[in-house]
């Protein structure tokens, strides 16, 4: 392979991580439409979003194996074109019962797509001989902001449902559509007689950093604008300044990930990224501020940013276990977390207050400095 194509490569798999993160960004954007036109209650919206979840992750332990007896680029390909046909079928659904059913469907080919892209991207930086799983992450955010962008402008436009989700699916079929020449191809050999990537062996550290690592991403996505409003004081229209700040900062370091994990190493990228988490959310509950807590929770943006692309490269070259089997692992678990820390911290404010919540996310942060070091001590991977 030359250069040039291991560089067309790249660009391919960076472009499947946008298209993603655009199919992501769309469905969210679409959610208060979805909840009006069908008349749902908020907790009926809730059982669309826990579907697009569970279809996620119920296919993970199996996608792994199917992964390696196709090969990652072809099902990086088939599950990208089968998503963005599937994010149609939530706006096609006249009543909750079938929205439900979309969105399950929807979440499945979601799950399935990011278990065989991430994979195929660990081909890639294999290939290239370098840490870059930051920069494809780095992609998937920037998909994520432009898919609600989009979606944004459309409705602005008084565009309909349906309409919106044409425009925005067939954008992501051209988008994967010209990324297919370059896809990088190979074809894995099957673990040994295994089919279910249950986090196992080496992988159960790197599986449940994961979770941990989620279940905080989970919470500043579910909480973040909750505890500006409720608990920092902020007004409704600038209670969206906390997530904004954390989804911004996450994007713009994980586009510098890639030089940070050269320079500091794997192990010291984690255990520094757990501690701008912890004290962002230290900050965050000690000066329940409007700006004070933006702050903290860009501090956790920044320090989560990097955690993600690591464990999942690190999973995909692990020693006697094929890449896709130990990204599916890795992905159970972490979105198991991602399904499990919303709900935990509900439960939890109501019991003793939200801002007391944010001290066990501070533990969970201290939990991914205190493992860092010995869940990448099995590693294969022959570059920082």
């Amino acid at each position: 392979m030359t250069r040039r194509d291991l560089f067309l490569a790249r660009v391919a798999a960076s472009a499947v991580f946008f298209g993603n993160g655009f199919g992501i960004g769309t469905w969210a954007a679409q959610l208060p439409r979805f909840k009006v036109s069908l008349g749902l209650s908020d907790g009926q919206l809730s059982l669309g979003l826990l579907a697009f979840s569970l279809g996620a992750v119920a296919l993970m332990p199996v996608i792994g194996w199917a992964v390696a007896v196709v090969g990652s680029r072809t099902m990086t390909l088939a599950s990208a074109f089968a998503f963005a046909g599937a994010l149609l079928l939530p706006g096609l659904a006249p009543n909750l019962s079938l929205f439900v059913a979309a969105s399950l469907i929807a979440g499945a080919c979601n799950g399935t797509m990011d278990v065989a892209m991430n994979t195929n991207a660990t081909v890639v930086e294999r290939s290239w001989g370098a840490a870059i799983m930051s920069s494809f992450h780095a992609f998937y955010s920037l998909g994520g902001l432009a898919g609600a962008g989009t979606s944004g402008l459309l409705i602005a436009l008084d565009v309909g449902i349906v309409p919106t989700l044409v425009i925005s699916c067939l954008a992501m079929g051209l988008l994967f559509v010209v990324a297919a020449f370059w896809t990088l191809g190979e074809r894995e050999k099957m673990g040994e007689g295994h089919g279910f990537a249950w986090p196992r062996g080496a992988v159960i550290l790197l599986a449940v950093l994961a979770m941990f690592c989620f279940m905080v991403e989970g919470a500043m996505v579910d909480w973040s604008a909750i505890y500006l409003q409720t608990v920092a004081g902020a007004s409704l229209e600038t209670a969206v300044t906390g997530f904004a700040a954390f989804s911004l900062a996450m994007t713009v370091c994980r586009f510098m990930g890639d030089f940070v994990v050269r320079h500091l190493g794997r192990a010291r990228t984690l255990q520094f990224g757990g501690l701008l988490a912890a004290f962002g959310l230290a900050l965050a509950m000690l000066i329940p501020h409007p700006l004070i807590a933006s702050l903290g929770f860009a501090l956790v943006g920044i320090g989560l940013a990097n955690v993600v692309p690591v464990l999942f490269s690190t999973a995909g070259q692990m020693k006697e276990i094929p890449p896709s089997m130990g990204v599916a692992m890795v992905a159970t678990l972490g979105y198991g977390g991602l399904l499990l820390g919303p709900p935990l911290i509900g439960f939890g404010s109501a019991l003793f207050g939200l801002r007391a919540m944010l001290g066990v996310l501070i533990a969970f942060s201290f939990i991914i400095i205190i493992l860092s070091q010995r869940a990448l001590q099995r590693s294969t991977v022959q570059f920082s």
